[in-house]
């Protein structure tokens, strides 16, 4: 039996943890970055991200913690620091960082793995900014795996 409350309070947590502060229309803190984030109510509900004109487009797949063996750590707090740091290995790839990503979805299992994926979020992304879907699921590609991360990033070279 899930417990909503919990479940609401711990999604209350993530989603201020990403909330911006500051004015309603800026450009990203990192000097690189051109997306332009709008956030007229300083918090997550209506955040969106703007892509200039110009910009290369990075789509990443959605990211879980399975190696090339076929082996998956079976807890989320690992799974978790994985599919994080594999989306930033990819970011680095393409000549990009976290400060680029305009939109992650982020798919679940279990509700109550809530706190792992925002230790992930905090170390890897610190002050995520970008636009962002939770969804809880009942199943991801493989029985193990608890986590799958996808992102878009955009950079104006």
């Amino acid at each position: 039996m899930i417990n909503r409350p919990t479940i609401s309070n711990a999604l209350a947590g993530l989603l201020l943890s990403n909330a911006l502060a500051g004015p309603a229309v800026a450009q990203s803190t990192d000097a690189a970055s051109t997306n332009i984030s709008r956030n007229p109510t300083g918090g997550y509900t209506q955040r969106s991200m703007e892509i200039p004109p110009g910009s290369r487009i990075l789509f990443v797949s959605g990211q879980t913690a399975t190696d090339a063996d076929g082996n998956t750590p079976p807890d989320a707090k690992t799974q978790a620091d994985i599919v994080y740091a594999k989306v930033g290995q990819t970011l680095r790839d393409a000549g990009m960082d976290w400060s680029d990503v305009v939109k992650t979805n982020l798919y679940m299992i279990n509700p109550s793995d809530i706190g792992a994926v925002i230790k992930a979020g905090a170390m890897h992304n610190p002050g995520g900014k970008q636009a962002g879907t939770l969804v809880y699921v009942k199943a991801l590609a493989l029985p193990e795996v608890l986590i799958e991360l996808e992102a878009v990033a955009a950079r104006k070279d």
